[in-house]
């Protein structure tokens, strides 16, 4: 009994550090059983290239001064019909958030985004990119969380890896870098702002006000 309190501020301090990428068994142990024929709950990405239909106008000069980098050049699957969207297209505003099933930290974020995703309907995209992860365990995730909005897949981690080396952002690379990671993109798809945290309604709210122009 006297060696278990150790453990217990190991595990309470790994929480607190986000969830590595590096392993869809990282941080959280290996995902649940599900069986392989169940439907993603997730929307499709078709809306994704274009401006959300109500989307703030940019302001004069918008962008002038700050520190920002283009999302890469990458294609991923939409998680959900499997057709290919290609980063550099997509427009914003947008919040593109990386998540796995198995990192504790994602799983509590999630219902925050997707609150914040039916308040900004319309007004802003929210995406997921379900990174290094198992597609029946995202599933069965997100669909047990409530969780609708567009995902991208990218069981090989090609965005998270890429980040580190977009030099505006200043992210520290792997394993210091970990899940979530929330980005913010402007109209003409570029990032604005990382956020390499958890994040809560409030700082949710607050971040796409500053970056972003949208208010809940």
């Amino acid at each position: 009994m006297r060696r278990s309190a150790p453990v217990v501020v190991l595990a309470a301090l790994a929480l607190l550090a986000g969830c590595t990428a590096g392993s869809p068994d990282a941080g959280g142990g290996p995902a649940p059983a599900t069986p392989p024929e169940i439907a993603s709950p997730l929307d499709d990405c078709a809306a994704l290239t274009a401006p959300p239909p109500e989307a703030p106008a940019p302001e004069a000069g918008d962008g002038a001064g700050d520190n920002r980098d283009a999302l890469p050049e990458l294609s991923l699957p939409c998680f959900t019909g499997d057709q290919p969207v290609a980063l550099s297209e997509l427009r914003g505003p947008a919040v593109v958030n990386l998540w796995a099933s198995w990192c504790g930290p994602c799983r509590e974020e999630l219902p925050v985004l997707q609150t914040f995703a039916d308040d900004t309907a319309d007004r802003v995209h929210v995406v997921g990119v379900i990174t290094r992860d198992r597609r029946t365990a995202a599933s069965a995730f997100a669909a047990d969380a409530g969780v609708s909005f567009p995902g991208l897949y990218d069981r090989e981690q090609h965005l998270f890896s890429a980040l580190p080396g977009l030099p505006e952002l200043g992210l520290p690379a792997p394993p210091a870098l970990g899940l979530p990671v929330t980005l913010f993109v402007n109209a003409d798809g570029s990032i604005v702002h990382a956020h390499p945290e958890p994040v809560d309604a409030e700082q949710l709210a607050q971040l796409a006000a500053e970056h972003l122009g949208v208010t809940r």
